[in-house]
């Protein structure tokens, strides 16, 4: 019985290593692969601010003299040169006092003058021995008395009629009206705190932007800068640092920086437009770029990629990814120019998988 066993089992056994040899090892992944990109970069700092015109060529026009407005002769919009009239004031209180003061001063002309004329005879009559020295030095100190006050009227007289110039509010620059704050019939007290109107030259704009201290000590007047406004359009503008703050706010510590804005052939966006802006901070150096979609996050810090072997195997490497470029990621020395990484599927691909790259 047991001999007539053994051919059967011989027979199952060779069966089975011809089956096992007929099967393949494994069967290959199709994979989509992407050639890395090199590139020249610089590094950057980016930075977030608004547009404004340059500090010195700004200004909120507020009346010299308290009143009520009578004209608002400008609107938003407007184009103003230096020393245009922008707003009236009523200036009959004004007037008042100066016809006061134009008054006051007319009688002290006519107290000196009297004065001169008495201390001219009172000297003549006491050449003659008419008349004692004592009256002759009075009459001098009343007219040096009456001249002071003269001159205190003059004065007066000026800063009455110089307040009724004040009452027209003129522009100190030429530039755009960006905001009208006041209206007919309304209150002015003579001072910053109430403007009538905002002007500004919008010839040159900067973006005015707070920065962190860690990036404002990398920030160096004349670096160059790459400035876009999201929202307005996906162009670029070009311009170049020209303040970094040698302080920063010791509450919040940040400092402040000024990006001028090159001139451009387009339309610059408005004034108080938010901006970003990526300001050069380094020397050009090389780079590898792959696409963010081939990048696999790890738990810790890094990533991994899964490179296409031209033996046809998976390999995945651990990798430092850096700044993310139009949805490129800047990849320290792991690559090399001529490598090919996996971009679909990225994930369930182990290194040593066999794959197949597809078209």
């Amino acid at each position: 019985m047991r001999r007539n066993l053994i051919p059967v089992l011989l027979c199952i056994a060779m069966f089975a290593c011809r089956r096992n040899e007929a099967e393949p090892a494994s069967t290959p992944r199709s994979v989509k692969c992407v050639a890395v990109q090199t590139a020249t970069v610089r590094t950057y700092v980016q930075v977030r601010g608004t547009l404004v015109p340059l500090p010195d060529r700004q200004a909120q026009v507020a009346p010299q003299v308290s009143g009520r407005i009578l004209r608002v002769e400008v609107r938003e919009g407007d184009a103003v040169t230096a020393g245009q009239i922008v707003a009236r004031i009523d200036d009959a209180p004004l007037a008042d006092s100066a016809q006061e003061a134009d008054a006051a001063l007319e009688r002290a002309r006519a107290e000196n003058g009297n004065a001169k004329t008495t201390l001219a005879r009172l000297q003549h009559v006491f050449d003659r021995g008419i008349v004692a020295k004592q009256e002759v030095d009075d009459a001098a100190a009343r007219d040096a008395s009456t001249q002071a006050a003269e001159q205190e009227n003059e004065a007066s007289a000026r800063t009455a009629h110089r307040q009724i110039e004040r009452a027209v509010v003129r522009s100190p620059l030429a530039g755009v009206v960006l905001a009208v704050f006041k209206k007919p019939g309304e209150l002015v007290d003579g001072t910053p705190a109430t403007p009538v109107v905002e002007i500004a030259d919008i010839s040159e704009l900067e973006l005015a932007a707070d920065v962190p201290v860690q990036d404002l000590v990398l920030i160096k007047k004349g670096s160059a800068a790459s400035i876009s406004f999201p929202g307005v359009g996906s162009e670029a503008f070009s311009g170049t640092v020209s303040r970094v703050s040698p302080a920063v706010d010791r509450a919040t510590g940040m400092g402040s920086v000024r990006i001028m804005l090159e001139p451009a052939a387009t339309l610059v966006p408005p004034v108080g437009t938010f901006g970003v802006a990526r300001i050069d901070t380094g020397e050009p150096h090389a780079v590898i770029l792959v696409p963010q979609v081939a990048l696999r996050s790890v738990l810790g810090e890094g990533g991994e990629l899964v490179v296409c072997g031209a033996d046809k195997l998976a390999h995945v490497k651990k990798v430092s990814p850096g700044s993310v470029r139009d949805g490129l990621v800047e990849i320290a020395a792991e690559l090399v120019a001529t490598d090919r990484v996996a971009v679909e599927p990225v994930l369930g691909l182990n290194d040593g998988d066999p794959i197949a790259v597809s078209p």
